[in-house]
């Protein structure tokens, strides 16, 4: 988990999930696809949920989202552009 981790940290921000999404391409598994796309859906469902109830929604969804991203390029490139936008956004409010 933490090499995974710094893998992913690794490489620079607005490339990460795409990164991340050839390194699962490399393997593909039918099951370990499904799954991961089921529990990230999950996930991203219970985010939005939390955002009305009591919990930590937005990280919740996000780490939902990332596990879509690991099979959707499309969701990678999404994210990528997020996490652009995020780090861009951090930079000028920490000015």
């Amino acid at each position: 988990m933490k090499r995974r981790l710094q893998k992913f940290t690794s490489v620079p921000h607005g490339q990460r999930f795409r990164a991340h999404y050839d390194r699962l391409q490399r393997r593909p598994h039918l099951i370990r696809a499904l799954l991961t796309i089921g529990l990230g859906l999950l996930m991203f469902a219970l985010g939005l949920v939390m955002l009305v109830l009591p919990g930590p929604g937005l990280l919740v969804g996000f780490v939902g989202a990332a596990l879509i991203a690991g099979e959707s390029r499309w969701a990678a490139q999404l994210l990528d552009r997020v996490d652009s936008f995020l780090t861009r956004a951090w930079k000028r409010w920490r000015r």
